[in-house]
């Protein structure tokens, strides 16, 4: 509404000024136009930027009209409002090209870079194709160049966005597997052994009593794991390290010098030593307590389990349920693995735990066993950087339990092997499982940094 009234006003004050319409100047109302425009705007910001694409494809075209259909001016410099106009228009591109909706934005991109492009062509004395053509690739650059300029912004600013929302999303696919990895095995161990305290507490209910008390540990793992994933959210510094200026604490002023004492007076000559009094000891001042709040220090969040925590947990599963669990590990393993490498071995043996836990609750036995890989000393001499950790389980006699069952119907499981192995591939290593001797097997194969010693093979 600002806009159109701005622009009757212009045409109003530009008839006025010239009489009648046919003497105003050439080009004069659609840089009315454009100026109108501008300054609506401008005035309008920030909420005309996003607003601007419609009018001003309608002043590009106003202004195709006008090099369509207007007479050239026969005065050399008749022609200036003309300049003005297409000045205007490209400012109006760029606003355009930087913020209007990308739809709109090409539309009235292409009609107004159109306007820019061709309004010399009337004024050309001998049209041809080759001088118009020309004419009008030279007024195509600056049409580019507004387009660069509003639109390179647009450009990084999308590619920002994007970021942000795969850098969330592999978050959330982070977070996801943390608690898979780890809450999930838990909460199955809880699982397992409300189960079986069900079915023992009417024929022997003292054997209740300590199922509970695995049931609490289980309880306990799990609100840890929970609170370790949170904390991972909730860091401050993004990176788990404790600000420098948080670690040391601003120090005391110092104390202030003991005041002068006076010397005591030298006793009389007619006293003996005894009897003279014995000089008065200057009172310490005490150094002032610095005021204000504690300084607050972001907690290190704990270090992610690796191989090394892999008899703790092979414990904690045996005495959990009705399966046993063995562990061969040389004990030099630890060493030879990165970070990364152990953590994920370590997620490994906890998802195929979790799944004899869940699909074969009814297994005598699990192997878990990691070993130098082995290849063939004849092609290949050097040691293989590389360990294999599986964990084998025998068939489970015991049938499908209402959990599993209901599991099964829903649609859950299924996507923490995928997701496994995503996750080993991104260490340099490769993931396979299958039925194995009537059972089942989870197969991985880690790099190493270097190998283990000998007398540990």
């Amino acid at each position: 509404m600002l806009a159109a009234i701005t622009g009757c006003a212009a045409l109003t004050a530009l008839t006025l000024a010239y009489g009648t319409w046919a003497a105003i100047p050439y080009g004069a109302v659609p840089a009315a136009a454009s100026a109108t425009l501008l300054l609506w705007t401008v005035a309008c910001w920030p909420r005309s930027r996003v607003r601007l694409a419609r009018p001003l494809a309608l002043a590009g075209g106003l202004s195709l009209l006008t090099t369509t259909f207007s007479a050239p001016p026969s005065a050399p410099w008749g022609s200036v409002w003309r300049l003005a106009e297409m000045v205007v228009l490209l400012m109006l591109l760029a606003v355009v090209a930087r913020w209007a909706p990308r739809r709109q934005a090409v539309t009235a991109g292409v009609v107004a870079g159109a306007a820019v492009a061709t309004w010399t062509l009337p004024l050309i004395p001998a049209p041809s194709v080759l001088p118009l053509a020309g004419a009008a690739a030279f007024w195509a650059l600056p049409v580019l160049g507004a387009a660069v300029v509003g639109g390179y912004p647009r450009l990084v600013e999308h590619r920002r966005r994007r970021l942000v929302i795969e850098t969330r999303r592999s978050q959330q696919l982070e977070l996801a597997r943390d608690l898979h990895d780890f809450v999930a095995h838990d909460i199955s161990g809880i699982v397992a052994q409300a189960q079986a305290a069900r079915f023992v507490a009417a024929s022997d209910p003292g054997q209740a009593l300590p199922a509970l008390e695995r049931i609490e540990r289980a309880g306990l793992n799990a609100l840890a794991s929970m609170d370790r994933t949170v904390r991972m959210l909730h860091e401050a510094n993004g990176n788990g390290i404790t600000r420098p200026d948080a670690l040391d604490a601003p120090d005391a002023p110092d104390a202030p010098d003991a005041p002068d004492v006076p010397e005591a007076p030298e006793p009389p000559a007619a006293l003996t030593p005894q009897e003279a009094p014995a000089p008065q000891e200057a009172p310490t001042p005490k150094a002032p307590t610095p005021k204000g709040p504690p300084p607050e220090v972001t907690p290190r969040p704990e270090p992610l389990p690796g191989v090394d925590q892999l008899p703790a947990l092979i414990e904690r599963f045996t005495a959990v349920g009705a399966t046993e669990a063995r562990l061969a590990m040389p004990p030099a393993t630890p060493g030879t693995l990165s970070r990364e490498t152990s953590s994920t071995a370590y997620r490994m043996v906890v998802e195929a735990l979790t799944n004899v836990r869940r699909h074969a609750p009814g297994a005598a036995r699990v192997e878990v066993t990691l070993t130098p890989a082995v290849r063939n000393p004849a092609t290949h001499p050097a040691p293989a950087l590389k360990i294999e950790i599986q964990v084998v389980n025998d068939a489970g006699a015991a049938p499908a339990t209402a959990l599993r069952t209901r599991r099964a119907r829903d649609g859950h499981g299924g996507r923490g092997l995928n997701a496994l192995r995503e996750r080993v591939q991104a260490t340099g290593g490769t993931l396979s499982y299958g039925p194995y001797e009537g059972g089942w097997r989870v197969l991985a194969v880690f790099p190493q940094t270097r190998t283990l010693p000998q007398e540990t093979t």
